[in-house]
Order: structure tokens, then sequence, then C-alpha cells
């Protein structure tokens, strides 16, 4: 496969299926709409968002796009968005046809996103093994139970973990379509657009649309192997040398290529990554203790003063904050026993040479 975006756009490709949730493509394109017309205002170099249409067809000669093929030729998706059932009598296929895409697409680079049951074609496809999810509904879906071990459940209804978006609710897409115009655009037109479009954003919502969010879309292979490495392991105990390994790359042309690609460097990126894995404990409810050791940090005082430089509050206050704007909810017994599973990084601390968070 070749790039991810093609010249002057970036593709949003909506898979279509029989008895999937029309609304999607519909909702994520007039918000692309008004984004585009947004940044244009503002007079700044952006690629225009461009929502496309894909089908799943009856016959077995491979999901393809109807809309916009003609403007984009070859292209792959920067994003594929795969929606719910409308209703729990729908059938979603998953055959194989649409696995494999899905799955050489995301090979290819592709940014994964699905709302409710759609989920549950990413868990069908492999695609969430190591991963935070919001969904997919288990008792609607008891061929995935076995599975689910391998993903960590979320009661927040956005769920953001890098080039996997995953989202729950009436409004999902509206929501899931602010994130990703937040990660294009910054928050100004993601503001903008949800102003203009009167979408209502709850404040755990708006808090997961200003968390960090790593860019997936730049085209270097190598270090997008490392990305996705980092974002399964939630960085827990790398070092500049297991990141080397995995992407196959010297020292010094590892740091520098992955400071190009994502615009932070390893080790910079390590303690977003697990600071951005600590707010989202936080805010489910779990202990200081419990979520710096959970993270990889045996030194809390470290992680204490990682987490205050990042986030800009120490975690005991960003867990009243958090608290403060919403019902306390308990912790889910899934996401304890996750953190109970977990062992911190063999050498606490910041520094790259040992650990690279």
């Amino acid at each position: 496969m070749e790039g991810i975006r093609s010249e002057g756009f970036v593709e949003v490709g909506v898979v279509e299926y029989p008895g999937g949730d029309p609304s999607a493509a519909s909702v994520l394109a007039e918000m692309a709409h008004v984004a585009n017309r947004v940044a244009q205002q503002q007079r700044r170099p952006f690629k225009r968002v461009l929502v496309t249409r894909w089908i799943v067809p009856a016959s077995r000669s491979g999901v393809h796009r109807v809309a916009g093929a003609d403007m984009l030729d070859a292209a792959i998706p920067a994003v594929i968005a795969v929606p719910g059932q409308v209703s729990s009598t729908a059938s979603l296929r998953t055959d194989e046809i649409l696995l494999d895409w899905l799955r050489a697409h995301y090979d290819g680079g592709s940014l994964l996103a699905a709302a409710a049951d759609g989920v549950s074609v990413l868990a069908r496809a492999g695609l969430l093994a190591g991963r935070t999810v919001s969904g997919p509904d288990l008792s609607r879906h008891p061929g995935l139970v076995a599975q689910a071990v391998s993903w960590v459940p979320s009661e927040r209804a956005l769920v953001d973990d890098g080039d996997l978006l995953t989202v729950a609710g009436v409004q999902a897409w509206r929501f899931l379509g602010l994130r990703l115009l937040h990660r294009l655009f910054g928050q100004g037109v993601a503001s903008a657009v949800a102003t203009q479009l009167a979408i209502t954003v709850p404040e755990p919502i708006q808090q997961d649309l200003e968390r960090f969010s790593a860019n997936f879309a730049h085209g270097d292979r190598d270090v997008l192997k490392a990305q996705r490495w980092l974002h399964t392991t939630a960085a827990r105990g790398a070092t500049l040398a297991s990141i080397c390994e995995v992407a196959g790359l010297e020292p010094r042309t590892l740091q520098r290529r992955f400071l190009r690609a994502t615009g932070l460097r390893p080790i910079e990126y390590c303690q977003r990554l697990r600071v951005a894995k600590a707010q989202t404990l936080l805010q489910q409810g779990a202990g200081i203790d419990e979520v710096a050791w959970g993270v990889g940090y045996a030194d809390q005082s470290a992680f204490r003063r990682l987490f205050l430089r990042i986030v800009g509050m120490t975690p005991a206050n960003y867990r009243r904050h958090v608290s403060n704007k919403r019902r306390e909810r308990p912790l889910l017994p899934s996401v304890a026993g996750s953190l109970r599973g977990l062992a911190p990084a063999p050498t606490p601390g910041i520094q790259m040479g040992r650990s690279a968070a």
C-alpha cells in the first residue's frame, strides 16, 4: 500500500454494510464540511477532510470505495470507521474479506475507529489485543468472551488509544468526529465545529478530547511499528534498546526519525503515553499508588513530578478535579484486575538509558 493521505485530502472512509448505522457517514461529512470551512477562514495551511463510503458487497469481490474514488485513486484512507448496528436483529458481515481488508489497511497505516457493535468487528479481526477500548457489549457477542481477556474494557464513552478510536453512546459519531478534528486541526477548529453544530460536550468527553494524541499519519513504517508496540504495552519498561529492536533501527537513526515523525523524542513520547494511561485510570477511580505502579513507576515521587509537569496538576488534584466534575463511579473489576496484573518498570524514573519513561 502507498501513502496514507492523498494530496490535499485526509480521507475518512466509512464502512457500510446491511443493517449498519447509516448516520455515521452523514454526521462525519457534515462535521468535516464545517471544519474545512473554519480552517479555511483561519487562513491556515491544512488538508481538507473528505468522508467517503466503502461498501461490503454481497459478492466476494472485496470491499470497495463508492464515493470519492475519482478524487482519491488508489490511496488508502487515513481513517477507517466501522459503525454499529441499527437494531439488535441486524446482522453484521464479518466474513474474512472484511476482516482481511481491515487488517491490511491497519498494517498499511490507517487509523481505525469503531462505534458500538462495530468494535466487535475489530475484535474479530484480532486488532484489540493489548488495547484499551470502549465496548463491545459481550452480552450481544458471547463468542468474544474468551478473547476479551486480551483487551482492557473502559467505562468511558470515548477511548483514544492512538491508532485505535472506540466510542459508545447516542452521540457516538459526533464525539468521535470532534476527536478526529481535534487531532487534525487542533482544539480551536474542533471547538468551533461543536459550537456551530450545537454539540453539547459532557465534561468526561471534553477531558478525553483534550488528552494526548499521537501522530500516526506520518508515513514512516519503522516508526509506526515502534509506536504501535508502545501503545500495546503502554510503554511499560520500554527502553531505547527495545524500541530500536522493534523498529529495526540504530539508536541515532531512531531518535532522529521518531522526532521527525511524531514531534517528540522517544523518551517524551513514552512519558506522555504513560501519563495519558494514568489519567484514564484516575478518571475511572483507581488509587494513586495503584496507578503509579500500574503504569510502571515504583517510585511514586518520580511519577508525581512527571504527572505535574505534563498535566499541570498533581495526580491527587487531578483525581479530585475529575471527581468534582461528575458522579463517582466504582472501578470496574476488569480494570482493577488489569492493574494488579501489571509489573512496574524494572527501573523507575525517566532515564532513557535504562527506561524510556
